[in-house]
């Protein structure tokens, strides 16, 4: 009976830990998806607002960005590695490579993810727009300056997301009732 018994807790143990780890996951994936999209949000608005990118343009980074990314994630380069190309072609340093061994679990997740849409953004405007050193590092600007007012409560990510989703559905409508 009382080999039953331990079996019985062990399997709700193993089973408690499983569940445990999966919503873990869950929650991790959840935090890493929200932070990417909310700067993907941020990029786009920062290139419409300083650069005057329309919905094609914007559309254009989106993918181009999303391509650059998938290649960080996928391991066929690192954001070490841009940052080294950056640094040594371009003399651009703005820190993309640097880490917070001391931040909690979440904050860890949302600084791997900044490092590498911001890598992917840097590089998405260098393939694709022929940004060089100069315009990449205001770009750049535009979107740190415009995340540092959302830290100060002067905007928030849904009002970013809503205003790039205008841009990118105002013109997609207008196009829509000529054709």
């Amino acid at each position: 009976m009382g080999d039953r018994r331990a079996r019985h807790e062990y399997i709700q143990a193993r089973q408690a830990v499983k569940e445990s780890m999966v919503n873990q996951l869950q929650r991790d994936h959840k935090c890493r998806r929200e932070t990417i999209h909310n700067l993907m949000a941020c990029f786009l608005l920062a290139m419409h607002t300083g650069y005057g990118f329309g919905r094609e343009r914007l559309l254009r980074l989106k993918d181009k960005m999303q391509s650059e990314f998938d290649a960080i994630v996928g391991g066929q380069v690192s954001v070490e590695e841009i940052a080294e190309f950056l640094e040594q072609d371009l003399s651009l340093s703005i820190g993309i490579a640097e880490s917070n061994p001391n931040a909690g679990h979440y904050r860890q997740i949302e600084f791997k993810a900044v490092q590498q849409m911001s890598a992917a953004f840097l590089m998405a405007l260098l393939d694709e727009f022929d940004f060089k050193r100069k315009r990449l590092e205001a770009a750049y600007n535009h979107v740190t300056d415009l995340t540092e007012s959302v830290g100060k409560n002067e905007t928030n990510y849904a009002e970013i997301c809503a205003k790039v989703n205008a841009v990118i559905e105002k013109k997609r409508g207008r196009n829509n009732e000529q054709k």
